[in-house]
């Protein structure tokens, strides 16, 4: 019994090693200067989808990933503080291919966009009309039929 007892604890504490080996917080440089800009999202062992590969390994010190979102539903803003005169650019990616709803409303619930998007595995778009936005925080907000939704909050300054 004592044998059963000492190998399940140490299965328990490999199993947990393997666990904790998934971010070297040595690499976590939040600052890290990553050239590539672009939404390519990677799926780190932690389960959360990153920007792309730079962003999970640089900047999160995430040491396993596989290519593509976690959830196969993804909505990214970019970039998420924005001037006036900045373009905001929104990437919608899904694994597969569904209409899904575009909605951009201030913290109030205010709605100022509402759209329906084309059933595309990724979709990029650009809104002309948020250079007139006023200025503060707004909420994008994408979801479709199924109910799956995701949303992603930015500061127009």
């Amino acid at each position: 019994m004592r044998k059963i007892v000492f190998i399940l604890i140490i299965i328990l504490g490999i199993l947990n090693e393997s666990k904790a080996q998934c971010i070297d917080s040595l690499r976590i440089s939040p600052t890290f200067p990553c050239p590539d800009l672009l939404y390519n999202p990677v799926c780190g062992c932690d389960n959360v989808t990153y920007r792309n590969l730079c962003y999970a390994l640089n900047r999160n010190g995430v040491l396993y990933y596989t290519e593509g979102s976690c959830t196969g539903f993804e909505l990214d803003v970019f970039p998420n503080v924005a001037a006036q005169e900045d373009i905001i650019t929104m990437t919608f990616s899904q694994s597969q291919e569904k209409s899904a709803s575009f909605m951009l409303v201030d913290v109030w619930g205010k709605v100022f966009i509402q759209r329906t998007l084309p059933a595309q595995k990724r979709f990029e778009f650009q809104l002309n009309e948020l250079v007139y936005l006023p200025r503060g925080p707004y909420i994008a907000i994408i979801y479709n039929p199924e109910g799956k939704y995701r949303y992603v909050k930015f500061v127009k300054l």
